[in-house]
């Protein structure tokens, strides 16, 4: 059986607001805006999970809280409480329908869409996950909002 050719990871990075998720606590609520789940996903690699509307797979990176403008204005120490609390809550991976994210991809400001782009790395050197798994790790530690 001959193997399936892949096409190279195309990486974006995408913000989706997951503020109802979370459950604030009123004296935070002034402060925070939003919070925001950040994830990459492979434009190139589409799921059809039990439908006929394809997904696409993101991956978790890490959540951010956006303070409003008296979230800004506390303490250095207050803002880092705040971050301390809601940005270190874990987050899954998730399956998002392709036409939900490519309606985002057409709209989003820059601060909630990034084009990472084609990896160009050849599978012969490395598989699929093990570059996902590099592009996750180099995604975390540097962060594109």
């Amino acid at each position: 059986m001959e193997k399936q050719q892949r096409l190279p990871i195309d990486a974006h990075i995408i913000a989706l607001d997951k503020t109802h998720n979370y459950l604030i606590k009123d004296e935070d609520k002034p402060f925070v805006e939003t919070i925001r789940g950040i994830y990459f996903f492979d434009r190139n690699e589409i799921t059809r999970c039990c439908e006929l509307t394809p997904s696409y797979y993101l991956y978790h990176l890490y959540d951010e809280v956006v303070l409003t403008k008296l979230g800004n204005s506390l303490s250095e120490e207050d803002r880092d409480n705040l971050y301390q609390k809601y940005e270190f809550c874990g987050g899954e991976d998730i399956y998002v329908h392709c036409n939900t994210i490519d309606k985002i991809v057409k709209i989003a400001p820059k601060f909630g869409y990034h084009h990472y782009g084609n990896t160009g790395v050849s599978y012969d050197d490395t598989d699929y996950e093990e570059q996902i798994e590099s592009l996750r790790e180099h995604f975390c530690g540097n962060h594109y909002f």
